[in-house]
């Protein structure tokens, strides 16, 4: 299994050694080989999927909120790795997928440019991380084998002849079940990273979590300190940060998905190197919508609703100045 922080600093590498290879092959083929815009379109959006690889899923982190907001468990704790070792294992797979489809996007992009159709995707696939089909032991089979299919793709030799079309059109399969499980599985992340952290502010507000002891046989409880404040403080700017990233990785995948798919019609009806196959990309890509936070007045009116009628004050009134 790869973990998750070697799969963020591969991407930071990723991003800079594709850039260097597209410069490459730019330079090389720039004389006398005609360029496809639509495929360099398709391509310069593929390439930024790897920097969101870098933040985005973490659905491990979402587990590990959720249980720490569920009922307090009874008898021994399991550890938090064993907890949400599922979710750690989906995020390692999801994050190699964005990888893999950036590199991929690197591809298209240096072939469109001129680049040798048929020596293209060598040394993306070995930046990839992916030999075999065991490289991951996640759920998601059909996504894993996905990736394994792009991959094999990408260093693939053969004596058939090679061209942008045909690159286009043997990825389109996979690229689509990459789109609709990534998508779908930030979407599902981005919902419950809005159900976290209404949870958390709810319980800031409503104030009805005591801490309890026995002194002299009398119980006492006290209230949320200062401290505790501070804690739901990060917590909530935490989540907030996780639900932006995580819009913005399901929206940059989008458009992506949009624009491929758009591509891949073009290859299959000839029309790649029509200059309306580019405006249809680009138009793909704008009627994606950009991310919207939930967070605003409306959570905010809600959450103290919540509050007052779980019996607590959402608000102290400031204590007034003693009289003279």
């Amino acid at each position: 299994m790869t973990h998750p922080e070697s799969t963020r600093v591969q991407g930071r590498n990723v991003v800079r050694t594709s850039l260097g290879c597209l410069a490459l092959a730019i330079s090389v083929s720039a004389c006398g080989a005609s360029v496809v815009r639509s495929g360099v379109g398709v391509g310069s959006v593929g390439r930024g999927l790897a920097l969101h690889a870098s933040n985005a899923p973490q659905s491990a982190q979402v587990c590990l909120l959720q249980d720490s907001l569920g009922p307090q468990p009874q008898g021994a704790e399991k550890s938090m790795v064993d907890t949400c070792s599922k979710a750690l294992k989906r995020d390692a797979l999801w994050r190699r997928a964005m990888l893999v489809l950036s590199l991929y996007g690197a591809r298209v992009e240096a072939v469109a440019s001129g680049a040798d159709a048929e020596t293209s995707g060598k040394l993306e696939a070995s930046l990839t991380g992916v030999s075999g089909n065991d490289w991951s032991d996640a759920e998601d089979t059909a996504a894993r084998d996905a990736v394994t299919t792009l991959v094999g793709q990408l260093g693939a030799t053969t004596d058939s002849k090679v061209d942008l079309s045909k690159i286009v059109q043997d990825a389109a399969p996979p690229v689509k079940t990459l789109c609709d499980g990534l998508g779908g599985y930030l979407d599902t992340q981005s919902q419950n990273l809005v159900t976290i952290r209404k949870d958390v502010d709810k319980k800031r507000m409503s104030r009805a979590i005591r801490r309890c002891g026995t002194l002299e046989k009398q119980t006492v409880c006290v209230a949320d300190s200062v401290v505790d404040r501070m804690v739901y403080a990060q917590v909530v700017g935490q989540v907030i940060l996780i639900e932006n990233e995580t819009l913005e990785a399901r929206d940059h995948v989008a458009r992506f998905c949009a624009a491929h798919e758009k591509l891949a019609s073009a290859a299959a009806s000839g029309q790649l190197s029509k200059k309306q196959t580019y405006f249809d990309v680009v138009e793909a890509v704008k009627a994606v919508p950009r991310a919207q936070s939930e967070w605003n007045t409306k959570d905010t009116a809600k959450s103290t609703e919540s509050a007052k009628s779980a019996g607590g004050t959402a608000t102290a009134k400031p204590a007034e100045p003693a009289k003279k």
